[in-house]
This record gives structure tokens, sequence and C-alpha cells, in this order.
């Protein structure tokens, strides 16, 4: 599915959302660009509001470390028990945490960054009020590099540390992956590659490496990340694809950075480029004798 499909299939299923909101032609009032007239047909008889449209935009911001924008905007009327206030809540839930792959494989991930109130007259006088809730888009593209490949060893790692848990790069992502408290999702992000010596037998390289940890508990996200901090801090070293070592030259943890955008655990690792590769001596000749 494309992600305007994904989007819209995450906001119409959210039971939370969807029971504040009108029916149009039976089904939850979602919509995107724009919602029908209110004399199109598919209304029927039944109240037209509260409503949400979405919209996005996927022009990368470097500021803001994103890779586009959503609004999700929530119109009501101002005599309506459901207020935009009660609404809003429900629509940061519905994309909290969550992951979205789209028909290239490419996994989103939406942080909340504000959320502004209006109001508007609608044709038959009538106050209409609402809010515009705006996320940023993160881009979660796989990170696959090639052999030996830092990224892979330590997906490898941490899923081997915490077999339960989705590893991006390890694990299948489906349309939908929802952090949870029992099974967390893990990012692990290539930001920065330098190299440092050379030698007769390989190029020293150091590789700066994120990790994310998405999970909607946040004593469990502390505690989960602090584990993955220690436990690379005393085995000091992820073996490769190749059986290579990669040493921890560097490891930092920022609990309170937005761990959509930035990650939460930093990693330099050290690891060689091999100039050469083992060569095999096939046997010649073989004379047999039983």
């Amino acid at each position: 599915m494309t992600l305007e499909e994904l989007i819209y299939k995450r906001l119409s299923e959210a039971e939370n959302l969807t029971k504040h909101l009108a029916k149009y032609s039976g089904l939850p009032a979602v919509f995107t660009p724009e919602a029908p007239g209110d004399r199109e047909a598919g209304w029927g008889k039944s109240m037209q509001y509260p409503r949400a449209v979405f919209n996005f935009d996927m022009q990368a911001d470097g500021e803001r470390k994103s890779a586009g924008t959503l609004s999700v905007t929530l119109i009501c009327r101002n005599d309506s028990e459901a207020v935009p206030e009660l609404i809003e809540p429900a629509v940061k839930k519905a994309l909290k945490d969550v992951l979205l792959k789209d028909d290239n494989g490419t996994l989103y991930a939406f942080a909340w960054a504000k959320t502004e109130g209006f109001s508007m007259a609608e044709e038959k006088n009538e106050l209409l009020i609402g809010s515009d809730v705006r996320f940023d888009i993160m881009e979660y593209p796989l990170q696959e590099t090639t052999d030996p490949d830092p990224i892979m060893a330590m997906a490898r790692y941490i899923k081997n540390l915490y077999p339960d848990s989705i590893v991006v790069g390890v694990d299948h992502m489906a349309d939908e992956t929802e952090a949870s408290k029992e099974a967390p999702v893990f990012y692990c992000r290539l930001t920065e590659i330098e190299k440092l010596e050379e030698t007769n037998n390989c190029v020293w390289t150091n590789g700066k490496i994120a990790i994310s940890l998405l999970c909607p508990d946040s004593s469990t996200r502390l505690k989960m990340a602090a584990a993955v901090f220690n436990s690379l801090s005393l085995d000091g070293e992820v073996t490769m694809l190749d059986d290579s070592p990669m040493f921890m030259e560097r490891l930092t943890a920022n609990l309170k950075s937005d761990y959509l955008k930035d990650g939460q655990i930093f990693v330099t690792g050290r690891y060689g480029l091999l100039r050469y590769k083992a060569v095999g001596y096939p046997l010649r000749h073989p004379n047999i004798n039983y």
C-alpha cells in the first residue's frame, strides 16, 4: 500500500478515534485530501461532524530532521459533546510508536510536533471548531551496507540480546508494526564513516551508529536502552558478519533525547576492511590408494 493508504487505514481502524466521528457511506468520517460536501448523499440523515481530514507533504526538513509533515485536521460543531480536545489524544495514540511500510519497503514513523486550534463559520451560520494536529514524518530506510556491515552486526547483536524484540533489518516488517512493552522495536542507523589508518593487511575505519528504541512504556524504554548500553560496554566488541570484531571505541547514551529523530544510544565502532581475502589451495592431481 502507499503511505496515504496506510495512514488512512491506521486512522479509520483506530476505535478510540472512530467512536467520536460521524459516518459517511457507513464508514468513519476520515478523508484525504478534503472532505465531501455537506450535501453529498453519503452523509445520509446523520450528523456530518466530527470528521477528520489528513494531508501530508513529503518535503524533507533538515532542521527538524524529518522527511515530511503530516497534518490531521479535526472539525467539530461547537454544540457537540465531542470537542477537538477530546479527540486529539486518540489521533496521537493511533500514530504513536508505529512503523508503516509502503510499497517500496521504506518505513515511516510519526513524531507529534504541535496542535493548533481554530474556528470557522459553516454555510448554515453554525460555528465549527477544530484542531490541526501536526506530526513530523520520520523515514527509516533499510541500512544494510557492504560486507563487513556494521549495521547488520549491531542489529544481530541486539536481536541476540533481546530475542522477543523487533529489530529492523533482522525481522520481517509488516505493513504496520506497532511497538509494545512486550515487543519493542530497535532501529540502527549508520550516521558517519571515517577512515583512520592503513596497514598492509587492512584499512581501519570508524563507523558511527545511532540506535533508536521504540516502546510506548517510558520506564521499559529507559531500562532496555540502559541495558543495551551496559552490555556493549562490558563486551567491548561486536562480531561482524565475516567473524571479525568491531571494537567499541566510544559509547554514549542520551536517555532524554528524541528517540524517533535522534536515537538514545550512540556507538563509535572501529573495524577493519581487509585488503586480501583468504585464498584456498585446491588439491591437484590426487592419487588415492585403497
